[in-house]
């Protein structure tokens, strides 16, 4: 939508006699709409709650053409390029110091409640507190007129959902080391005290080099806040929301409900599908609080058993059950990629010998050729020592039996030499 008054102070200042016509455009920017992933999120036994996060992006779709629209405080307006959480992403121009950014827009404009407004300013200040590669840096959080905003770090490239929904299922060993990188992103957000709680392919942004970048904390609440524990909101994406984050007030939000999205993405990256997926919301949250997940060979018959096991280990229904940190989903990650078992699926001895050979195949073809030489070497030694043994008894049988004629020819000599009657001469041979 492309709205069409001057500017917004303008408006703000006029609004009084603000013509029929644009009545339309004033609410749908004052109020905007549910996001069409929760607008329908009652299920039977469900507590839907409040989704003061979900305004779609056309709430503030400005037009660039005007310039009077286009300028924001220090910063040009160039491009709508995204929406998130709470607002909308437009390209611009920080014009001080002549940079292109990203500026996030409060979606329900300057008519936001102030729980809204309170809300989209903890995004800003729990992605600020963050100064990680792989999580999008914030500039500055501001108003100008009227509109809450802040800026970060412009990611130039596609967002995940984006290279999902476009292309085949990468390989396997790309998925689990660009997860890696995610989750010790996120690992680094828990240790800040700082759950993200909506993880999913289109907050994951990968840039120019192929490095993914965690954005888009909307959502974000305090381990050690009451938000974390008590709560009577469903807020995330049903896709990939972790069980107790569909069910208000059953379950402490840890992280491990972060670490259920991450599984999530890991789902979608390997069969091309997250988890659970319905035909509307409601329905998604019904399969993901009442449901089971299938396993990923069953949409990716070729997959390894090992990071099936990864991805089935974050998608646990107990949280306890999951990795018990997003660091320890990517230490295993790490396993799986340099060959060795990933601990939630331990190996034999068989298997681990035959993992330790792919991993290292010239140590392996060393350590075989010389097991081989030493092998060879005992089986000839052990040959040599049968004939020497056999030498030793020939030669032994053969000077027994020349002593023994020896002394039968003694024997002889003195019975003749008796026998004619020359008993001295016999005495010396017996």
């Amino acid at each position: 939508m492309k709205t069409a008054f001057p500017t917004i102070n303008a408006f703000m200042e006029a609004n009084s006699v603000m013509p029929r016509k644009h009545g339309a455009a004033l609410a749908n920017l004052a109020f905007g709409s549910l996001h069409h992933d929760v607008q329908a999120t009652l299920v039977s036994g469900v507590d839907a709650g409040r989704h003061l996060a979900f305004l779609s992006a056309d709430t503030l779709e400005l037009d660039l053409d005007d310039p009077t629209q286009r300028q924001l405080g220090d910063y040009e307006l160039l491009e709508l390029i995204g929406e998130g959480g709470m607002g909308v992403v437009y390209r611009a121009r920080q014009v001080s110091l002549d940079r292109e950014v990203a500026v996030k827009l409060l979606a329900a404009g300057p008519w936001a409640s102030r729980d809204f407004i309170d809300r989209f300013r903890r995004e800003a200040q729990n992605a600020a507190r963050m100064q990680h590669p792989n999580i999008v840096a914030i500039y500055e959080v501001g108003t100008a007129a009227g509109l809450h905003f802040f800026s970060m770090r412009l990611v130039r490239g596609r967002s995940l959902a984006q290279i999902i929904h476009g292309e085949a299922p990468d390989a396997p060993l790309r998925v689990a080391a660009l997860m890696r990188t995610v989750a010790e992103a996120v690992y680094y957000a828990h240790r800040l005290n700082v759950l993200h709680l909506d993880l999913k392919p289109a907050n994951i942004l990968i840039d120019e080099e192929g490095e993914p970048h965690v954005a888009d904390f909307g959502l974000a609440r305090r381990l050690d806040s009451a938000l974390a524990t008590d709560t009577n909101e469903v807020s995330g994406t049903p896709s990939y929301m972790a069980p107790e984050q569909a069910q208000t007030r059953l379950s402490k939000l840890t992280a491990a409900t972060d670490i259920w999205g991450l599984g999530a993405i890991l789902y979608e990256l390997v069969t091309g599908r997250p988890p659970f997926r319905g035909d509307t919301a409601q329905a998604t949250l019904r399969m993901l609080i009442e449901g089971q997940i299938r396993a990923p060979r069953r949409f990716a018959p070729k997959l390894s058993l090992d990071l099936q096991a990864i991805i089935l280990h974050c998608l646990e229904r107990e949280p306890t059950e999951r990795y018990p940190t997003a660091r320890a989903l990517a230490h295993d990650l790490n396993r799986f990629i340099e060959g060795r078992a990933v601990l939630v699926r331990p190996l034999n001895m068989m298997q681990r010998t035959a993992r330790w050979s792919r991993r290292e195949p010239r140590l392996a073809a060393t350590g075989l050729l010389a097991a081989s030489a030493l092998v060879l070497g005992l089986l000839a030694t052990t040959q040599q020592w049968r004939r020497a043994q056999g030498n030793a008894s020939v030669a032994a049988s053969n000077a027994t039996l020349a002593n023994d004629r020896l002394w039968q020819s003694r024997l002889d000599q003195a019975a003749t030499a008796l026998r004619d009657g020359h008993s001295y001469d016999a005495l010396p041979l017996l």
